[in-house]
């Protein structure tokens, strides 16, 4: 499971975590939770529960990305207390859901075993960084990629240490809108991007 800004060269994820544990809710230890139902409109609200559960825990840790082999075994798939595992199977149908939501996307759609997980959908990620550059009045400036994750005006936005990718795929949204442009760099944090007023 990878944490927090990651680029293509990046070392590997950070296990340890100065948060608070995270508070599973209480569906959570009810044993049919953890095996898909077969009635169709049952089996839609346990996805939604299911989705509501990951993008949380996800949010919660700071992660952005799972791997579906080591992630089967953690405790978001796996409640030991119960003794009550999500199957692999399971897991890849409600990630599969996640992904039509727009709120993860698989890095190998064909073997589905790493999945980037998006706590907010990438078009809210970009509304967030644009208003946050409109308020700041730095609209017509240009602001490189590391200032936006890791500056010292973004500590304590939502986006403040967001993942590489992520923050890539917001400013393509921008770009499309003709709100930003993106300038080539040596690496993608030092990337220049220039923001346009409306």
């Amino acid at each position: 499971m990878s944490r927090g800004p990651v680029s293509s060269g990046g070392a590997g994820p950070k296990l340890a975590s100065s948060s608070p544990p995270f508070e599973f809710p209480s569906y959570y230890t009810r044993q049919p939770f953890f095996t898909v139902q077969p009635v169709l409109n049952t089996r839609k609200k346990q996805s939604q529960l299911w989705g509501d559960l990951i993008v949380s825990y996800c949010r919660h840790n700071k992660i952005y990305e799972l791997n579906l082999t080591e992630a089967a075994t953690s405790p978001l798939f796996c409640n030991t207390t119960i003794n009550r595992k999500l199957s692999m199977d399971g897991i890849v149908t409600f990630i599969d859901d996640l992904v039509q939501q727009g709120n993860a996307e698989w890095v190998d759609a064909r073997e589905k075993n790493r999945v980037n997980i998006f706590w907010r959908k990438i078009d809210h990620w970009a509304t967030l960084i644009y208003k946050w550059v409109s308020d700041m009045g730095m609209l017509g400036n240009v602001l490189t990629v590391w200032e936006i994750q890791n500056g010292e005006n973004s500590q304590g936005q939502e986006f403040f240490e967001l993942d590489t990718r992520v923050l890539m795929k917001a400013l393509g949204v921008l770009e499309r809108e003709g709100k930003a442009q993106v300038f080539s760099g040596t690496s993608d944090e030092n990337l220049g991007v220039k923001f346009f007023a409306p």
